[in-house]
């Protein structure tokens, strides 16, 4: 579970406002959501709509707590939002709380084309971003005709033991050596094997 005081300073962080190089972001408004243990957070940027936040705080039988980011304005102001400072800076406060998120990629064009084109969501634009950032365990969640399930979204999840990081590197591996071996696009083909190459310079020092 995440905790109360986590929680809130979790909540503070965008409270006191992010510099970034699209604006400043902002809490705009934070409201309870369906139950006690789940809130909203509307962020804003140059006082305009950037994206909702939906925690989760866990409880009994669901311990893991989780965020969803979704809504998510792909420019304000003529800056995008994807491959900014802004984007990474959201990240980077959101994996420091949340082993468990999901992240809608509807608006990402460079991600959504990859995943169609079979790129393991791992090494997808989005899904690299947060593999960075010590998520392991990944899933599209592309559903043409959702309703309640929302928008396609990437899930990721942190592993719990390092037996689960090898176990999810190895299966990385295996979906790498396969799209490599079908992928036809050979700018694509060396965009993803950079990706890889980077990801195993890190967890391999």
């Amino acid at each position: 579970m995440l905790s109360r005081e986590d929680f809130e300073n979790f909540v503070n962080e965008f409270d006191k406002g992010i510099i970034t190089d699209i604006g400043t972001i902002k809490l705009k408004k934070l409201s309870q959501g369906r139950f006690i243990e789940e809130f909203n957070l509307d962020l804003e940027v140059n006082g305009e709509h950037l994206m909702t936040l939906k925690v989760f705080l866990g409880r009994n039988p669901y311990w893991n707590p989780w965020i969803e980011v979704f809504g998510i304005k792909p420019r304000t102001k003529g800056k995008d939002f994807w491959n900014s400072e802004a984007e990474i800076k959201v990240y980077d406060i959101i994996s420091r709380y949340f082993p468990k998120v999901f992240v809608e990629y509807f608006e990402d064009k460079e991600t959504a084309k990859e995943l169609q084109k079979g790129v393991p969501p791992a090494l997808s634009r989005l899904g690299f971003e947060l593999l960075k950032r010590g998520y392991t365990y990944f899933r599209d969640w592309y559903i043409p005709e959702g309703l309640m399930e929302g928008g396609h979204k990437i899930q990721a999840e942190k592993p719990l033991n390092e037996g689960i990081i090898k176990r999810h590197a190895k299966k990385l591996q295996e979906e790498y050596g396969e799209f490599i071996q079908k992928c036809t696009d050979e700018n694509l083909k060396r965009k993803i094997e950079k990706r890889y190459l980077e990801y195993n310079l890190i967890t391999n020092g």
